[in-house]
């Protein structure tokens, strides 16, 4: 057999395996293969808007206390009616105004398994848009020794038009700063990608100081009622708390390819 010509020709085929590749063409075309990114820079802009919450909403916690519990659920039902036919009556839509779940607790005496009573608690969430309807809310408050004024939380109705400004905002810097470039090296900038952060409103310095403008009374019969451990468990969640004073963020990044 005919082994050294099978050598030579395994060897011919190593080194045509392991040969580097060869690269032919103008000097142009060798550039735009080797390296095929093009020149990009990155530009970016941040815009703040501050704007007013122009929506409250205030939570009336109702509670009742009967010897039955048919007749607590009763009462507390027909007090809240009571409470949403005053507030119609002075301007608040039937639709602004709420109950959660509510949630019972038998009081028992120092002695005996049998419940003496059952105080039933419910929240009502009133949405209110002007300080007359503070007001009358106010007033309702005071006038029945089973509604308190818990808390206040706050939105703001325009917050979609006031995110979209602040990306216009921030996309008009970028844009100028583009303008700026090209005018002062004498370039071209051609928009490639572009991003931005999430808009999300965040409370002023100042607004962290006031987490509430409407100041919930206190009475006396609160802290008797935290003592008999009322179970809160069963009501919905509060709606999370923001401040009356917002301000808007955004940030906007834009890719631009550079061409002469």
């Amino acid at each position: 057999m005919n082994y050294p010509g099978l050598l030579v020709l395994v060897s011919f085929l190593s080194v045509s395996v392991f040969a580097n590749p060869e690269l032919k063409g103008q000097p142009e075309e060798l550039r735009q293969f080797l390296h095929p990114a093009d020149k990009t820079v990155t530009i970016y802009a941040h815009a703040e808007q501050t704007a007013y919450s122009d929506k409250a909403i205030i939570q009336l916690v109702v509670s009742t206390d009967e010897s039955l519990l048919s007749r607590s659920l009763a009462a507390n039902s027909e007090l809240r009616n009571k409470i949403s036919q005053q507030l119609m009556a002075k301007g608040i839509k039937a639709e602004h105004i709420n109950s959660s779940k509510f949630s019972t607790s038998p009081q028992y005496g120092w002695f005996g398994k049998k419940p003496n009573s059952f105080k039933v608690v419910n929240r009502m969430a009133i949405s209110i848009f002007d300080e007359r309807q503070l007001q009358a809310l106010a007033k309702v408050a005071d006038e029945y020794e089973q509604a308190e004024i818990s808390g206040t939380s706050f939105e703001h109705i325009e917050k979609d038009k006031f995110e979209q400004a602040v990306k216009k905002d921030a996309l008009d810097k970028v844009l100028a700063k583009k303008a700026f470039y090209e005018r002062s090296l004498g370039v071209k900038l051609e928009a490639v990608a572009f991003r931005d952060e999430q808009v999300l409103p965040q409370a002023t310095a100042g607004a962290q100081l006031v987490e509430e403008v409407v100041v919930s009374g206190r009475r006396e019969s609160e802290s008797r009622l935290m003592s008999k451990q009322v179970s809160y468990d069963s009501y919905e969640s509060s709606p999370a708390r923001t401040f009356d004073e917002v301000k808007y963020r955004a940030v906007i990044f834009v890719d631009f390819k550079i061409s002469k």
